[in-house]
């Protein structure tokens, strides 16, 4: 009976190896980042990773603002930037996660350098791109498809020259022929939604 038990509790640990592996690097939009789920604090952090991988300091948010949060693994294949709910600063509990360093995997296939057209199959839909040249510029609104709420993906185009039509503080569609000739790709540093 006793060697059942341990065959047992042997197969549920494999099963759930991936929540406790320190060193799974994939991303579950909605899940977890790694071992980072949704209600986690610092502390949580630290317990999972170690405290010396976790650095508290102020991170750079648009038009020169900051955020209290951490670089988790800072300097490596590793690296995230945790924002911290600025409602809950005292617990320090997980806000948003932006992804810096190459070694994670998203689940769904997301990551830097894609076009919008691939990016369009992820999401099950068209969407909208905020107009270029600005401090927003650049920015999807998955509003309706897969990755609505979940994840922030910012493109910049790799045509040098963009036609006043793609630029400034305007919603253009994913599907415009004009958008798609400046071939937009997906920048690094995608953001997780952890709330």
């Amino acid at each position: 009976m006793s060697r059942f038990i341990t065959c047992l509790l042997l197969f549920t640990a494999f099963l759930h190896a991936d929540e406790f592996d320190p060193a799974d690097n994939t991303i579950v939009l909605g899940k977890r980042v790694g071992l980072i789920k949704p209600g986690m604090t610092s502390v949580d952090i630290e317990r999972a990773y170690g405290k010396k991988n976790l650095k508290n300091m102020d991170l750079p948010g648009p038009e020169g603002s900051t955020f209290p949060g951490a670089k988790l693994f800072e300097g490596t294949e590793r690296e995230l930037e945790i924002v911290w709910d600025p409602e809950k600063e005292k617990t320090k509990l997980v806000f948003d996660i932006r992804v810096i360093g190459t070694a994670w995997k998203f689940e769904n296939g997301l990551k830097s350098g894609m076009t919008v057209e691939e990016v369009e199959k992820i999401n099950g839909k068209p969407f909208k791109i905020a107009g270029f040249s600005w401090d927003y510029g650049g920015y999807a609104n998955f509003e309706g498809g897969k990755l609505a709420g979940k994840v922030s993906v910012r493109f910049n185009p790799s045509s040098e020259e963009i036609p006043d039509y793609l630029q400034g503080d305007k919603q253009l569609s994913s599907g415009d022929k004009k958008l798609r000739a400046v071939k937009p790709l997906v920048e690094e540093g995608i953001t997780v939604f952890m709330r």
